[in-house]
């Protein structure tokens, strides 16, 4: 095999590895957001990317598109609920944003109040946060091994 040809081979090799990653953890995150949607009642779930300037939508199931939601939405920081929540401005959950003040202005992932929201759906989300992180951590460790053979 030529040095082209064997460093093709490699870049094809780690492209599947990369779309087996992404398949695997997608499943999951669906699963995931799907039961949470489901149990939660709500019209959609998502899971974001944050940083200091934005959060970024990076998997989205539901209903969405009444409230503007799509998958790589990104926006501003200092208007998502995840500020408030992360800064204790506000609990984690909030059943209706109407009588929270925190986030009486900004929109929400249902169209209708969910007065009944409580420390078991809390509960339930940190359950399914966890699953998701440790299913994403595997699938990096599983590629990061099959690199490091295919390397040796």
């Amino acid at each position: 095999m030529e040095r082209g040809d064997a460093r093709h081979a490699s870049n094809d090799f780690a492209e599947m590895l990369r779309r087996i990653e992404v398949a695997q953890e997608q499943d999951v995150v669906e699963q995931a957001l799907t039961a949470a949607r489901e149990r939660l009642c709500m019209d959609a779930a998502y899971i974001t990317t944050i940083d200091p300037r934005q959060q970024t939508i990076d998997a989205l199931v539901g209903d969405t598109a009444a409230m503007g939601l799509s998958e790589g939405l990104v926006v501003p920081i200092e208007q998502t609920y995840c500020r408030h929540m992360l800064s204790g401005d506000m609990p984690n959950i909030v059943p209706n944003t109407r009588v929270e003040p925190a986030v009486r202005d900004l929109c929400c992932a249902s169209s209708q109040p969910k007065d009944g929201l409580g420390d078991e759906e809390l509960r339930f989300m940190q359950v399914l946060a966890g699953i998701i992180a440790t299913r994403v951590d595997q699938a990096e460790g599983d590629v990061a091994r099959l690199l490091a053979r295919r390397r040796s």
